[in-house]
């Protein structure tokens, strides 16, 4: 059978075949709220409510999309975050726990001991000092203390975030072309040949920079962004203070990625020769707006990148191309 696993900032997302051998997604938010456990009636009925709690000396944390539904709701919870910047987030000291929680719910149950599981992990970023290393091993550390009712557990491997993408979607171009996943923490960027990567690096310059920064120019919280960043078109005109900070915080995302991708082509020019034209897919929630392809596009063609560039490809399915690539690549390893 195999799984495939996308650990992302913002979301986790787990991939398998059903029983008519379809992919089958299963998603959650990659947060929590912290909550005090002064006054148990909130406590029990958010438990009643089916909103997923754990709780841990007097605190009670709440998990996945519901915490950041009441932080948008509710000022005076703070949204936190077990990863950060593609990372797990060394500042949260239940980060661990948490994830092992959602990504053990998430995996379910498996049909045999030791399945096989390929989980994404990032490149190093290029601007931030980040130990993609260290990350995997935490996460191989989560996978690995997985068991199911039946005490089944999983073989984790991992697996370039980018080039699972990779793996997705360019089978019809023999694995051959760019793939850049635009995620919560990073934008994850591979070059591959025949399924090879010849480049890959990150960028902490993604979802939660837009929400940082935008937030910064019109005074107003990250949370509130980015649940107002679901909305947004890039096709249209800005025509509020919000929608202005949204639009410009994504095209200098989307111009500093196209930068670095011509920068990885020049350094790589004198090792391989690249003949005709080089698909592009982008994934990642951050690429979901209307009109996103269109802006990569027109990055690219100012950039004037020493390659030609194919047809840029953005799938139904963007959010979930990750966590698909990397179940054929678990697949593919039997």
């Amino acid at each position: 059978m195999g799984i495939g696993a996308d650990v992302g900032t913002y979301n986790l997302v787990n991939c398998k075949r059903d029983d008519k051998g379809n992919f089958s997604y299963k998603k959650e938010v990659n947060a929590f709220i912290e909550l005090p456990l002064e006054n148990r009636f909130v406590f029990n009925m958010m438990k009643q409510a089916g909103v997923p709690l754990i709780e841990r000396d007097n605190v009670a944390y709440a998990l996945g999309e519901a915490s950041v539904n009441m932080a948008y709701t509710m000022n005076s919870l703070e949204l936190k975050r077990p990863m950060v910047a593609g990372c797990v987030n060394p500042k949260e000291k239940d980060a661990f726990q948490i994830m092992s929680i959602m990504i053990h719910s998430l995996i379910g149950e498996v049909s045999k001991d030791k399945e096989l599981l390929y989980y994404s992990v990032p490149a190093n970023a290029i601007n931030e000092e980040t130990d993609a290393d260290y990350h995997g091993k935490i996460l191989e550390a989560i996978f690995k203390s997985y068991r199911s009712e039946k005490g089944f557990s999983v073989d984790p491997r991992p697996i370039n975030e980018a080039l699972a993408i990779i793996y997705a979607e360019l089978a019809h171009k023999s694995y051959t072309g760019i793939s850049a996943s635009f995620g919560g923490g990073m934008v994850n960027v591979c070059y591959a040949m025949f399924g090879n990567p010849i480049f890959s690096f990150s960028i902490v310059n993604s979802g939660d920079w837009i929400d940082k920064m935008a937030a910064k120019a019109v005074g107003e919280s990250p949370t509130f962004i980015n649940k107002e960043k679901t909305k947004i078109d890039l096709t249209k005109p800005a025509t509020t203070l919000v929608e202005r900070a949204i639009q410009t915080q994504y095209r200098l995302m989307i111009e500093h990625t196209v930068t670095e991708i011509k920068k990885g082509f020049a350094n790589v020019q004198k090792n391989v020769r690249t003949e005709g034209e080089v698909d592009f897919v982008v994934a990642g929630g951050t690429a979901s707006p209307n009109g996103f392809k269109e802006m990569l596009e027109e990055c690219l063609k100012q950039a004037d990148i020493p390659v030609k560039i194919g047809k840029i490809i953005k799938p139904e399915d963007n959010l979930y191309s990750v966590a698909k690539g990397c179940l054929l690549a678990a697949e593919n390893a039997k």
